[in-house]
């Protein structure tokens, strides 16, 4: 069926009223009206993109087929925007009978099909035309349709069927396309969803990063400034201040609802429900989920209909409304199943299982067992992370089960989660002593139990970040007798070992606490960092500007009368001098003589007989006409040496001194 031939004379009618309504002159280019049409569509103006699109059609009549061909592909992806998907699609098949795939038009025709197949419920199909969009792209070198396949694919296909990796790896590609073809306003897509992906995943410091990321790349009141409120809503949630979520939905709302975009209306209705239930207002939750699955079943949206499902269900479940948890779990999974949406479609499975367990359901077991299946075959072990206050019992349960297939997949699961790295952590131990947990700061007041800090911060300044029992012993027990030395060391790791991982079973090995053979050994996630092992790595390469920013005091200074302590502090105190006057050296040579001050001042406050930092902030002070600082520079200098030491300034300083009074 060729649309065009069908609706050639109400195209031709629409001249007169785009004409006076746009100014439009009736002589305007095709090309001209499809890159108007394309910019009022990226500006959010789609009925507007929409006449100009089909006036681009109505002037491509006269015979000009690949021009024909390109405005009726930009129709069928304006119909497509505007959910009108049968319509999209019959215009994209016609494209494809009026041109070869050796043009734009027939691969744009392609991505109007897969966008119409994803979103009607059929991610196979949309799967194999947005990868023969990709192929064809790639063969003829239409870069700015690859940058937008792989996108779609990523967003469309991988997301919803949980293949994260795929997903990370498409959208990566997609962005390094749209900075190198110098498209700002497309970065924010493959941003929004990267930024998503990573934090499902639980991988909320590098959802952090995309975020800031993502805050640069969109504009004021744009659908893209939304999903980034969105996004800091749904990380605000994991952070030190969840009521900051709610201020970040609200915004994210205020544009959904200007712009009317349902995707981001659903999310961020899914994000206020996992906020208030986590609040401790199910009611609440329970609301804002049923919204997202209405909006989401109106739209045909069925995959976040899903969603919505199992959100709405966890609320009931906090209510205490038992069956219509399970009620909407088991909905949820009819409507995922279809879709093959593995990771959502998993969590339906598994939030029934537990839902059973905890209701003693003799069913349990064998609804873990197909979650733990489902699970394993994905790799969404991250899933027991995010929630172990429901998984841990389970699973420690199950592995005292008398069915051999349950025991064997939850030993399986647990041997899973011992190799899943936990949440990387963040460690500030330079002017003060602080962890992050990704976004969540372990609170102060908990490394004070039962010597738990200590045992962490003596393991972080030992080789290898291990030691044996003895020696932890004699470093913080040595007065004690060996058997409440004993006995202490097994509080402060057992202590260590639930500050870490708070949901851990008693019998379950810590991921960050090894106690084996003797040894403690503290291991750190990948991608962890420790502020002082940043500055020595920085001191080693002689990038002293980076260097002089990270130390920002003395290490540990609570453990400053710790024996332990005392050694790497000293050593990394003497590194900061030296670090501090070669940036002092480096800023005098570049005239940049109060940044010389700066680190001369930072070098005495390390080292107050640092006579060369005095020496040089002299000079820095004579280039900057202060004549009096310089002399106040040496007199306190000579008076401490005097006092402390009973001796005098090097002569090179005397005599600069001297001259000053003349």
């Amino acid at each position: 069926m060729l649309w065009f031939k069908q609706h050639a004379d109400a195209l031709s009618n629409c001249l007169h009223n785009f004409s006076q309504v746009f100014g439009v002159d009736v002589s305007t280019s095709v090309a001209e009206l499809i890159d108007r049409s394309r910019a009022l569509e990226r500006a959010g103006d789609i009925s507007a993109a929409r006449m100009a699109a089909q006036r681009a059609v109505a002037n491509a009549q006269n015979g000009d087929l690949p021009r024909l061909t390109d405005a009726l592909a930009q129709l069928a992806h304006i119909h497509f925007r505007q959910g009108q998907y049968a319509t999209a699609q019959s215009l994209a098949e016609d494209v494809l009978a009026r041109s070869t795939p050796t043009e734009q038009a027939y691969v744009n025709a392609l991505m109007v099909l897969g966008l119409c197949a994803a979103e009607t419920g059929n991610p196979a199909a949309a799967e194999t035309h947005f990868q023969q969009a990709i192929e064809l792209a790639r063969s003829h070198g239409f870069r700015h349709i690859l940058r937008a396949a792989l996108h779609n694919l990523s967003a469309l296909v991988y997301v919803p069927q949980g293949k994260f990796s795929l997903a990370l790896a498409a959208d990566a590609e997609s962005l390094r396309l749209a900075i190198a073809l110098d498209m700002s306003d497309a970065r924010w897509f493959p941003l929004a969803t990267m930024g998503w992906v990573h934090f499902v995943c639980g991988q909320y410091a590098d959802a952090a990063e995309i975020a800031d990321r993502l805050a640069v790349a969109v504009q004021p009141n744009s659908l893209g400034e939304g999903f980034y409120f969105c996004l800091r809503g749904d990380l605000a949630q994991e952070g030190d201040s969840p009521a900051d979520a709610e201020q970040f939905y609200a915004r994210a709302r205020t544009i959904a609802e200007t712009i009317g975009d349902p995707g981001l209306n659903v999310l961020l209705r899914l994000g206020l429900s996992r906020y208030f239930r986590r609040m401790g207002n199910p009611a609440a939750a329970f609301d804002w989920a049923d919204d997202a699955r209405a909006i989401a079943e109106r739209v045909g949206y069925r995959h976040l209909q899903g969603m919505a499902l199992v959100a709405r269900g966890r609320a009931a479940w906090r209510a205490g409304n038992f069956s219509a948890a399970e009620t909407d779990f088991r909905a949820a999974i009819d409507v995922l199943s279809p879709l093959n949406a593995n990771f959502d479609l998993t969590r339906a499975h598994y939030f029934l299982a537990v839902l059973a367990h905890r209701q003693k359901n003799p069913a349990a077991e064998s609804l873990w067992l197909e979650a733990a299946n489902r699970i394993i075959a994905h790799g969404y072990t991250f899933l027991l992370d995010a929630s172990a206050d429901m998984a841990f019992p389970l699973l420690a349960d199950c592995l005292h089960s008398e069915n051999p297939q349950v025991l064997s997949v939850s030993t399986r699961l647990l041997d899973y989660l011992q190799q899943t790295p936990p949440p990387k952590l963040f460690i500030r131990a330079l002017g003060r002593f602080e962890v992050r947990q990704n976004q969540r700061v372990i609170p102060a007041a908990e490394w004070g139990r039962r010597c738990a800090g200590k045992l962490f911060r003596l393991l972080l300044v030992s080789p290898n970040r291990s030691q044996t029992r003895e020696q932890i012993i004699e470093s913080l027990w040595r007065e004690k007798t060996p058997s409440s030395a004993k006995a202490l060391l097994h509080q402060a790791t057992s202590s260590l070992r639930h500050l870490l991982e708070p949901k851990l079973p008693r019998k379950f090995p810590s991921r960050y606490l090894q106690v084996e053979g003797g040894w403690v050994a503290l291991r750190l996630p990948p991608g962890s960092q420790v502020d002082f092992e940043m500055f020595e790595q920085h001191y080693h390469r002689r990038e002293w500007a980076a260097a002089f920013a990270l130390y920002r005091g003395e290490l540990f200074p609570d453990d400053r009368y710790e024996d332990w302590a005392a050694l790497p502090r000293e050593r990394l105190r003497q590194m900061a001098v030296r670090v501090a006057m070669h940036v002092a050296q480096e800023a005098f040579a570049a005239e940049r003589f109060n940044r010389t001050l700066d680190a001369c001042r930072r070098a005495l406050s390390l080292e107050p007989w640092e006579e060369e930092a005095v020496l040089l902030g002299m000079k820095a002070y004579l280039a900057l006409n202060d004549r009096a600082g310089a002399i106040r520079l040496y007199r306190t200098l000579a008076q401490r040496l005097q006092s402390e030491l009973g001796i005098e300034p090097q002569k090179t300083l005397q005599n600069l001194y001297e001259s000053l009074l003349k």
